[in-house]
């Protein structure tokens, strides 16, 4: 997570970024270069690091999917929805699903992998991240009043075995974690294969 109480701290291209972030862009360093194909961002945000770093000649396409509230002038996305519920177009679509630091936003994460699974090519790859050891930073928890206008829902921190849990299906995975650091001892980082 980036932001209060997790100070930036550690600067990347210019952007300052907290350590938990900073850890997550290391991570994705080595991860997104080898990734070729068509490639869905989810949860996107208006973060731009993942695309900066897909720079293998073999990328196809790169877009971006959110929720509603997302999208605006500040945040523009290719495709607004659901992640429990993503297109049925979309099943064997992609071949690389990201999603960062999110799902500890999402209702439900089983439902939710198993969509990033659905909309995965036979051999894909899912790109995941999220913190675990992390303060409750959701509507109502902040005591800056404008950061409590945000309707934010925060619902999960995963362990290593929920992760194992969430990632049965899938043919491989591979979990890293980064930490221990002062605000986020561990933020799990997976590369999951369809």
């Amino acid at each position: 997570m980036d932001g209060a109480p997790n100070p930036k701290s550690k600067k990347w291209r210019g952007t300052d970024y907290s350590e938990t972030r900073f850890a997550v862009i290391e991570w994705l360093e080595r991860e997104l270069p080898n990734i070729t194909g068509d490639v869905l961002n989810v949860s996107a945000g208006n973060w731009p690091v993942p695309r900066q770093l897909l720079t293998n000649p073999g990328l196809k396409s790169y877009k971006t999917f959110d929720q509603k509230i997302y999208g605006s002038s500040q945040n523009n996305v290719d495709f607004f929805g659901d992640v429990h519920n993503m297109p049925t177009a979309w099943n064997g679509k992609w071949d690389c699903v990201i999603c960062n630091q999110a799902i500890e936003c999402y209702e439900n994460p089983f439902v939710a992998i198993e969509e990033m699974r659905r909309i995965l090519k036979n051999g894909g790859v899912l790109l995941i991240d999220a913190p675990f050891n992390y303060r409750w930073f959701g509507s109502g928890s902040w005591d800056d009043s404008n950061q409590n206008k945000k309707d934010v829902k925060d619902y999960w921190r995963i362990t290593r075995h929920g992760w194992e849990l969430l990632l049965k299906k899938f043919t491989s995975f591979k979990i890293d974690r980064s930490g221990p650091n002062k605000y986020d001892p561990y933020t799990y980082m997976i590369n999951a294969i369809k």
